[in-house]
Formats: structure tokens, sequence, C-alpha cells
């Protein structure tokens, strides 16, 4: 099935050449290690960089401004439904709808191998932002500040995405949903049946599927290679904590559901035993609302019975089964009765203050009514219980307010702890905008960068029990948190690029 990806990165000073030999498979990103290219192709470069573009980004990093980026990328899934020579045409189309013959870029096919085995096709798109104007410039002359009113004495023109955030998203938003076109449009001359779609699942409407956890061509590549990343690693302890996350939720409901139905069957019992105290008239007044219980009971369970039985034959379940399923469900109708009397038991065992409280209130009502020689108040004995139950129920209430409270605290310490450990992972692999000079990095707080280098430097070992201690000191994750959010901030008003 085809699938979605596009992220958009940029680059920084003295970025932009090493860039360029990784996704050719130069220099000391040798194919033997990282992969073959399966095809590349050039266009629009000027004309002291045609037939060499790494001298065309070597002068990107010589001469680009100090605060500009020295290119952009677009990283893009291919779908494996199609042929190479139509991935090829699908990439070529694609840029020339995008940069048309104004702007220099080149490209590169890589195919590692994914987790289930097969090729994980993708294209580095890699392009400057400086627009072809047919004026001859040097590689100097061509990174200068533009001159609008004197063009040829200054650098080439840069192409702007916004004037803002805001603008930005929008205009990136429209370069996502470009892309899923081209490709269903070359899918369909392929003949292929599936689609892709650009937009988050929440926006298509699908509830019953969770979001997919993007691994990337190098990280693939290095599992492909039988080595363990961190990123990897990262992504495994993401879709442990997803399921430990749903085990949580679906204990929680069981919970609160089995409370509910405990709580219910305490207030029966309390009526059946407030009927054995009453006599005359108020003995009546209970048995009849005790029946009432007990009649309820028995349709709960008849009814639960029939769903199962319902179910089944949803799945086809016919023949000599289903007559026993039948007569299991009617058998059950039968032993419900005895079964009730198990009730007793269970709540004295997990619910002993309760069921003491209906027992002392039960001997104080029988031996207050046999002193006064006075006939049993049936709204007393009804308020008490509904006291006492209440009660029990506030305390529970507290209980469960306090244990979410604690649950909720716990999962905020452990995630700005995976905060920190992002970025001290994309830190450890020299990612973009997290080398020594990139404005990025820069951006972090000293103490935040001090504390992700030191962390980098432990073992692996080292690093996951600091991780454990880090989760359960507050001051110590109330210090990262505060350290990611003023990065955060700081980021935010650099002037570059959205990755998306």
């Amino acid at each position: 099935m085809a699938s979605y990806h596009i992220q958009i990165n940029t680059g920084g000073k003295g970025e932009a050449a090493e860039h360029g030999m990784y996704i050719n498979r130069e220099g000391r990103f040798t194919e033997e290690q990282y992969g073959e290219v399966a095809a590349r192709g050039q266009a629009n470069m000027p004309e002291w960089a045609r037939e060499d573009a790494s001298a065309f980004w070597k002068a990107s990093d010589d001469y680009e401004r100090a605060n500009g980026n020295t290119y952009r990328e677009y990283e893009l899934a291919l779908p494996r439904e199609l042929s190479r020579a139509e991935q090829v045409a699908l990439v070529e189309r694609f840029a020339e709808q995008e940069l048309g013959t104004t702007r220099a870029y080149q490209w590169a096919i890589h195919t590692p191998m994914a987790s289930d085995g097969k090729e994980q096709p993708h294209v580095h798109l890699m392009f400057c932002d400086r627009q072809l104007d047919g004026i001859e410039r040097g590689p100097e002359q061509f990174f200068k500040r533009y001159n609008a009113k004197a063009p040829e004495r200054g650098g080439c023109r840069k192409v702007t995405y916004g004037a803002n955030k805001e603008e930005a998203a929008q205009v990136y938003e429209g370069i996502r949903e470009r892309w899923a076109k081209v490709q269903n449009l070359a899918l369909e001359r392929a003949g292929v049946e599936a689609r892709v779609d650009h937009r988050s699942l929440a926006a298509q409407g699908i509830r019953d599927r969770e979001p997919e956890l993007h691994r990337g061509p190098a990280v693939s590549g290095i599992e492909a290679r039988g080595q363990v990343s961190q990123v990897g690693e990262r992504q495994r302890e993401q879709r442990l904590a997803r399921e430990q996350t749903r085990e949580i939720v679906v204990a929680e409901v069981w919970v609160v559901t089995r409370q509910e139905v405990a709580a219910e069957r305490v207030a029966v019992r309390e009526r059946r035993e407030l009927a054995q105290a009453a006599t005359g008239p108020d003995r009546e007044a209970v048995l009849q609302r005790v029946e009432v219980d007990r009649r309820e009971q028995l349709g709960r369970a008849v009814a639960a019975a029939e769903r199962r039985v319902e179910r089944r034959q949803g799945l086809g379940i016919g023949g000599q089964l289903k007559e026993k399923l039948l007569t299991q469900a009617r058998a059950l109708r039968e032993r419900i009765g005895q079964q009730l009397g198990r009730v007793k038991e269970w709540l004295a065992e997990r619910f002993p203050e309760p069921m003491q409280r209906l027992k002392d209130l039960g001997r104080e009502l029988t031996s207050g009514r046999e002193r006064a020689a006075v006939p049993l108040d049936l709204e007393q004995v009804k308020a008490r219980g509904r006291q006492a139950s209440d009660q029990w129920r506030k305390d529970l209430h507290r209980q469960q307010a306090a244990q979410k409270q604690a649950a909720i605290e716990q999962r905020e310490r452990e995630q700005v702890v995976k905060e920190f450990k992002e970025l001290a992972t994309r830190r450890a692999m020299q990612m973009s905008g997290y080398r020594d000079r990139s404005e990025e990095w820069l951006a972090t707080p000293e103490k935040l960068r001090k504390t992700i280098d030191q962390f980098n430097a432990l073992a692996s070992a080292a690093q996951a029990r600091a991780l454990e201690r880090m989760a359960q000191k507050p001051a110590i994750v109330r210090d990262l948190r505060q350290g990611i959010e003023q990065r955060r901030v700081q980021v935010q008003q650099l002037d570059h690029g959205l990755g998306l």
C-alpha cells in the first residue's frame, strides 16, 4: 500500500556541501556503508557548477550570509508500486513543478531496507532558494544580498516562504498537498488502485488507527545492517508506551465499571439486610423492593447471556453448538439465584468497612426498636443506609482523584524526559540544527546544552538509569521543562523554514 511522507529540511552555514556528499554517496559517505544510489540527477546549475554540483554547495557554504539557509531539501517517500523509471519520472515532474527552471537543484533516490524486509524508496531533492535571472555571476556574487535597484551588482534574489509563521505554514501545506496530487496522478497512470492523502488521520475522519512512527531512511539503513540506532530504540520505546497507555486506559475503565457494579451490589445488599430487621408492613415494603432488585439482576444476567449468544451467532455459529449455547443461557437463568449469594462474601472480603457499617446499623435499629417497643421507621432506615453508602462513595471518589492526579503528574514528568531524550538523540546523531555552529543549537540554553552533552557521553546502560532518575525527581524535571520551553521559544524566533 502506498504511504505518504514528506519532510522539509533546511541547512545552515557549513552544512550544504556535506549534505550533498551524503545524498550522492561521496566522500566518507560510501555506498558500502550507506547503501547505493538508485538514480540521481541535477538541473539549473549556474555555468561554473554545471559539471560539478558539489562546487555549487561548497560556494553556498562559503559565501551565503551567516544566518541564511545554504540549502533546502524535500525528503519524499516514493511509492513501491511504481517501477524505477516511473519513480524517476515522478521525481522529475515534481521538481519541475515546484522549482521550475530558475532554481538550482539535485536529487538522489535511495532504497534502504524497510522493517518489513522490502525496499523503502525515497528521494532527497536538494535545492537552493536563490533564483536565476539570466545575469552571469561568479560564485561569490551569486550568494550576495540581492540589489533591487541594480540587480547586476548584487546576488540572486531569494524565494520567500511567507512573512510570518502562519503564512509559512500555509505555503508548506500547499507543498504537501501538491506532492500528494502528483503521486496520485502517477499511481493512476500506472494502473495502481492505491492512493495517498497528505491530511492527518484526524482530518480524514479516521479514528480507529494510530499514526505511524516514521523511521526514516537513515535509521532504516542502520537497522538493516544489523545495528541498533538510537532513533529505532526510541521508536520501540514509543510503541511500548502506546501499548502500556492503552492497557492503562482499559484497566481504568474496567476498574470504574467494577466499582459501579460493586456500589450497586452494596445498595442491594443494604436493602436485603434491612429487610431482615423489619417486621409487619415495613418488612413487606422492603421485600417488594428486594424482589425488584432480584428481578433486575436476573434480567441483566439473561441479557448479557443473550448478547454473548448473538455475538457468536453473528460469527456464523450454528447447529449443535448453537443449541448448546442457548441451553447454557437458559441454565444461567436458573443458576443466577444461587450465584447472587456469593456477592455478599465478595463484598465482605473487599469492602469490609461498608459491610460492617450496615451490620452495626441493623443491630442499632433492631435493638432500639426492642427497647422502645415502637414500629420501625422505614424512612429512617433508608436515610441511614443512604448516608452510609454516600460516605463510602465519597471516600472512593477522593481516592480515585488522588490516584488520577498522581498519574497525570507522572505522565507529565515522563513526557519532559522523553523530549529531553529526543533532543539528546538528535544531538548525538549531529542532525541538522544540532551541530555546534547551528543557530538552533546555539539558541538552546547553555545549561540544557551541557546536560545533553553530559548525557550523550554516558554509556547506553548509564543513560537508561539516568533517565529513570530524572523521571523520579520533580526538581530535575522542572529544570528540564524550563530549559526546553526556553529553547522552543528561541527557535521559533529564528527566521528558518518549518520541518514538516
